[in-house]
C-alpha cells in the first residue's frame, strides 16, 4: 500500500522547527532543510534575546509539548521594561507580570529556543548545509500537489517527491518572488560583558529586562541576555545602505573603532549616561539593516502569489520590522498551517491516495493563507508604526503614553 510522501520544511529557525516538532508528534513524515552547517551556535549571531507571549508563541510551545522544557530557561523578570528619551526623561518603566491577572510575557535567548526545538527532533529528520537556491517545477509534473516541485540546493543536490513544501528560509526567501524593501533604518549591536565598565550602569538601568531610549532619528535598546550580560542595539535612519557594507563608515568589520566613532556622531546631544553604551560597547558587532514586506504585498495580483503544494511560514512570509511580534507569529504560523491541514487530512488513519491527499493539502493551504494574509498585512503596518514612532522626536513620549495605558489597561499602577 502507498503511503504519504514527506513534507519538506526549508529553514530551521522558530517557526520551522516548531511545525516540524508538531509534525514529529502527530507521526507525520518530514524533513527539515537548514542552511546551518550543523546545531553548534554559528558565528553569524542568531540575535539575543526574545519574549514569548500568550496565545501565540506560548500557545505554540503549548500544543508542542515544550512548554515545561522552555520553562527551564525562560526568564519571567525579563518583562521588566524601561523607556525614556534622549535626555533621560520621560521615563516610564514596568514591572515583571507578578501572576495578579497580567499577561506574562517571559524572555529566552533566541538560541536557545532553537536549541530546545532541536534536541525535541530526532537528529535525522535535518539535513545541514543546505542552502536553498531555487524551487522549480518538474518537467511534466502535475500542478496539483508539493511532489512536482524540485528543491535546488547551493551545494548542487536536488531533492524532489513531497506532497507538500513549506518556506521558513526567512526574509529573502527563495520560494517567492516577493521580496522585502530595506526600511532605510539600521541597528548595530554591541556587548556589554560583566568586566565591561560599563555593566554596573547597565545592570542599574536596565535590570533583567529591556530598555529602549528613542531621540528624533535614533534610538538605543539595552536587554539582559540569560548570561546576565547585555547587548546594545543603536538605531538610526540611513537611506545609504552602503555605509553599512564593507568599506562604508558604519560596517564595523573594517575598523571598528572608527565606525564606533562615526555612530557616536549620529549620538552627538545624547545624554552622557546613554552615549556610554556605544563608547564602552564590546564586539563582536553586528550590523542589522531592517527590511520589511509593505501590506500592499499580500493584496490579490501581487508578487505574493498562491503556488500548488508551496506555503510560507514567519519572514518568509511577512517580515516586518521589529514591534516584539515576529516571532510569536512566526510560532503562530506554525500552528495554524498544522491545524489546518489535520483538519483537512483526518485521522491519517484511512488508506492512502494521492490525488485525494493533495486535495485535502490544497484546502487546508487555501484556509490557512486566507488569515495568514490578513494578520500579515496588520503584523506588517504595526512594525511601520512602531518604528516610525520611535523615530520620530517625540517617540519617547508617545510611547511611554501607549506602554502606560497598556499597563493600566492589565492592571498595573
Amino acid at each position: 500500500m502507498s503511503k504519504p510522501a514527506p513534507i519538506a520544511i526549508v529553514g530551521g529557525g522558530p517557526c520551522g522547527l516548531t511545525f516540524a516538532r508538531l509534525l514529529e508528534r502527530a507521526g507525520t513524515d518530514y524533513v527539515v532543510f537548514e542552511r546551518d552547517s550543523s546545531a553548534a551556535p554559528s558565528t553569524h549571531h542568531q540575535g539575543g534575546s526574545l519574549d514569548l507571549h500568550t496565545g501565540t508563541g506560548l500557545a505554540a510551545l503549548e500544543a508542542a509539548d515544550l512548554k515545561a522544557e522552555f520553562d527551564r530557561y525562560a526568564r519571567y523578570e525579563g518583562s521588566m521594561f524601561t523607556m525614556q528619551d534622549s535626555k533621560g526623561e520621560n521615563r516610564f518603566r514596568t514591572s515583571p507580570a507578578d501572576g495578579g491577572g497580567k499577561e506574562e510575557r517571559p524572555e529566552i535567548d533566541r538560541r536557545q529556543l532553537r536549541g530546545l526545538l532541536l534536541d525535541s527532533l530526532p537528529a535525522h529528520r535535518i539535513r545541514w548545509g543546505k542552502v536553498l537556491g531555487a524551487v522549480e517545477r518538474a518537467d511534466g509534473s502535475g500542478e496539483g500537489s508539493g511532489e512536482g516541485w524540485v528543491l535546488k540546493f547551493a551545494d548542487g543536490s536536488r531533492e524532489s517527491g513531497f506532497r507538500l513544501v513549506v518556506g521558513a528560509d526567512g526574509a529573502f526567501s527563495a520560494i517567492t518572488p516577493a521580496k522585502p524593501i530595506y526600511s532605510g533604518k539600521t541597528s548595530f549591536e554591541g556587548r556589554i560583558s560583566q568586566s565591561n565598565p560599563q555593566y554596573a550602569a547597565a545592570l542599574e538601568m536596565v535590570g533583567p529586562g529591556n530598555s529602549v531610549a528613542t531621540g528624533a532619528g535614533l534610538n538605543l535598546v539595552v536587554q539582559q541576555t540569560a548570561d546576565r550580560t547585555y547587548r546594545i542595539y543603536a538605531g538610526v535612519i540611513e537611506p545609504d545602505a552602503s555605509l553599512t557594507r564593507a568599506g562604508g563608515i558604519l560596517d564595523f568589520t573594517t575598523d571598528v573603532e572608527k565606525s564606533r566613532s562615526a555612530l557616536l556622531g549620529r549620538f552627538a546631544g545624547w545624554a552622557p549616561h546613554l552615549r556610554a553604551f556605544i563608547e564602552h560597547a564590546e564586539g563582536p558587532w553586528r550590523v542589522w539593516s531592517l527590511y520589511t514586506f509593505t501590506a500592499d504585498v499580500f493584496a490579490e495580483g501581487s508578487a505574493w502569489t498562491r503556488a500548488p503544494g508551496i506555503t510560507l511560514l514567519g519572514d518568509a512570509a511577512h517580515v516586518a520590522l521589529p514591534n516584539g511580534e515576529g516571532v510569536n507569529l512566526a510560532m503562530l504560523d506554525a500552528l495554524k498551517l498544522f491545524k489546518c491541514l489535520t483538519a483537512e487530512l483526518g485521522s491519517g488513519q484511512e488508506a492512502f491516495d494521492a490525488v485525494t491527499d493533495a486535495a485535502a493539502i490544497e484546502r487546508a493551504i487555501t484556509i490557512y493563507e486566507v488569515e495568514m494574509r490578513k494578520r500579515a498585512a496588520e503584523h506588517v503596518d504595526d512594525g511601520i508604526m512602531m518604528n516610525d514612532i520611535m523615530f520620530k522626536a517625540d517617540g519617547a513620549e508617545r510611547l511611554a503614553a501607549f506602554f502606560k495605558s497598556f499597563a493600566e489597561g492589565a492592571g498595573e499602577s
